[in-house]
């Protein structure tokens, strides 16, 4: 009989009583199926055979299913460097002449704006291209948060592999799709490569980011190491007082790395504005590193930033004039050149701007940085 102060009920009282089960049964259920032994895993160094088969996406410099980083300062063309190789990608089987495994390209440009859109259409015209498939989105992102938009991406290289095999995507930047986490940070970072690698996975496709260069470009790409880490590719884009923008190697897993591609910025016109005036972009043409030309006087950097100013104004306002005196090359108007000045020069007043540009404008005329003709100017790029 039960205690009348004991209320537990009889059911649970008959499962108490019950004989236990040997300790070998519950051994059986947590443990997992058998494996091989390890050993037959092992491969003996006179066994070993060459792999000769390499699963690239261009030849010595991307393969498939990896991950590329493409960094550089602000201006420096990196965007334009990324799109150049992705057009290859799509439309081409070579890339500075290395063999290319060709498919559909998906950039998703989070910045959005008309730029990218204008870029694509300069391609198309200075290649004759057509049919090529390569997929534009212009719209933000977030692959920092996985319940965000890391399924969507994937459910959207599906849609669009349809038309021919996904081999790469190009997120463009990784600051605007890091949707408000810390660059810097271990925890948003490591968190962005695992969604990143769930993309790849998922699609098997090569994921190229372009990212900036932090305050210090000596250090690298912006944030923290772990993107480094998990890269397989790590491309720098720079360019020098003379303007000669380069494309170096600076991390490669599998290859040898080191190697620089030297390229510039070809304007292309690709339509009329509203008031007639051209809208003007560029495309990525090789080119090959010029020998210095020696006593050349160094540029400082406030004299640099009126020549970037001047580089501005020439790709929006640069014009080719026709006659023996003028050069083959775009020249612009002084106006638009101080007009860029003064958006980045730090002085105070309109008075200290303008001796500011005065100065500077003589330094490089006189340094043989820039020319100029009847209140034209133009660069110089042999220095």
């Amino acid at each position: 009989m039960l205690d009348d102060e004991d209320d537990t009920p009889l059911q649970e009282l008959e499962m108490m009583n019950r004989p236990m089960a040997p300790i070998e049964a519950y051994d059986q259920e947590v443990r997992r199926p058998p494996r091989a032994p390890m050993i037959s895993e092992i491969e003996w160094f006179d066994e070993l055979l060459p792999v000769l088969t390499s699963s690239y996406l261009i030849k010595g410099l991307l393969d498939r299913g990896a991950m590329s980083v493409v960094y550089g300062p602000s201006n420096s063309g990196k965007t334009f460097f990324s799109l150049d190789v992705a057009f290859h990608v799509a439309a081409r089987e070579t890339w500075r002449d290395r063999r290319i495994a060709c498919g559909t390209v998906l950039y998703l440009a989070a910045e959005g704006g008309n730029g990218i859109a204008n870029r694509i259409v300069a391609l198309r015209a200075a290649h004759g291209a057509c049919n090529v498939p390569l997929a534009l989105r212009r719209a933000g992102l977030d692959l920092l948060h996985p319940d965000a938009d890391v399924q969507r991406v994937i459910e959207l290289a599906g849609e669009i592999s349809k038309q021919a095999p996904l081999q790469m995507i190009v997120v463009d930047t990784l600051s605007r799709v890091l949707a408000g986490g810390d660059e810097n940070g271990p925890a948003d970072m490591t968190a962005f490569v695992k969604n990143i690698d769930r993309i790849r996975l998922a699609t098997g496709a090569h994921i190229m980011i372009v990212h900036h260069t932090g305050k210090d470009a000596a250090r690298g790409a912006r944030g923290h190491s772990s993107l480094r880490a998990a890269t397989d590719t790590e491309i720098e884009i720079t360019v020098d007082e003379a303007g000669i923008r380069a494309a170096t190697v600076q991390k490669q897993r599998d290859y040898n790395g080191g190697e620089t591609f030297h390229f510039e910025l070809t304007n292309i016109d690709v339509g009329e504005d509203q008031d007639g005036d051209p809208v003007r972009t560029c495309v990525v043409s090789p080119s090959e590193r010029p020998e210095p030309t020696p006593g050349r006087p160094k540029i400082s950097a406030k004299n640099r930033a009126a020549l970037n100013a001047l580089d501005d104004a020439l790709q929006g306002h640069g014009v080719k004039k026709e006659g023996s005196d003028w050069p083959a090359c775009p020249v612009v108007a002084v106006e638009h050149w101080r007009k860029e000045f003064y958006m980045h020069c730090d002085q105070d007043s309109d008075e200290a701007k303008r001796k500011a540009f005065q100065r500077a404008r003589e330094v490089l005329r006189d340094g043989g940085h820039v020319q100029f003709y009847q209140d034209h100017y133009w660069r110089c790029y042999d220095d």
